[in-house]
């Protein structure tokens, strides 16, 4: 009977061994299961990242591109689906006097025009900064990132608002805005333009601290025509 006992304790002993290890391979399995449902989240967040990104970062360069056709007083023909100029459509989105200040050479008194709102100031997207450092746009000058405080952040130029720019699918461009800073040029017939675009992603415009992509470029028209 003593016998009996002792191989019924040693069965007793294997099988409590064998749960434990079954117990611990459930659980290594479901550690597994949770740390590969985690990083596969983890990359399609990444990747969901990545492509609000791109889509805010092609949405800043598209309102760059806007931005110039502004200037250059193009509007989108829906007949064509090409840019052409804003007087050879009978009825176009492009600036006029009633809308706001536009972009008239130095003969019809440009300086004027954009002085006229104060020394430093914007409208409808278009900014003029009179102030010496302001144009160098040095940390704290009155243009160092202007389009950022409470005096211009609404000032700006929607796409497609003075282009009819077609939305092109992108939903980043919904966002996208641009600010143009008109720069004296004593010696030209015609200001420098700086063009600030900036464009937020579509999951996260609304939330702080989500995508947002802000590009600058300058922008002379002279140079321009002399390639046309």
């Amino acid at each position: 009977m003593k016998h009996i006992h002792q191989v019924s304790s040693k069965c007793s002993a294997q099988r409590g061994f064998s749960l434990f290890i079954v117990l611990t391979m459930l659980l290594l399995s479901a550690l597994l299961a949770v740390g590969g449902a985690r990083m596969a989240q983890l990359l399609e967040s990444m990747a969901g990242n990545q492509r609000e990104y791109q889509r805010a970062f092609e949405a800043a360069e598209a309102a760059l591109l806007d931005a110039e056709r502004d200037i250059r007083q193009l509007a989108f023909d829906a007949t064509t689906q090409t840019y052409v100029k804003c007087s050879a459509l009978v009825s176009s989105p492009c600036r006029k006097a009633a809308d706001g200040r536009v972009f008239p050479d130095r003969d019809t008194g440009w300086v004027t025009a954009y002085a006229g709102e104060g020394a430093n100031s914007c409208e409808h997207g278009i900014c003029y900064f009179a102030g010496t450092d302001s144009v160098s746009a040095a940390s704290g000058s009155e243009a160092y990132r202007f389009w950022t405080r409470a005096a211009y952040v609404d000032q700006y130029t929607a796409y497609g608002n003075f282009t009819g720019a077609p939305n092109a699918g992108n939903p980043a461009l919904v966002s996208a805005r641009y600010w143009i800073e008109v720069i004296d040029r004593p010696r030209s017939d015609e200001p420098l333009y700086r063009i600030t675009a900036l464009s937020t992603g579509a999951r996260t415009g609304n939330t702080a601290g989500g995508t947002s992509v802000v590009l600058q470029m300058s922008f002379d028209p002279a140079a321009v025509r002399k390639v046309n």
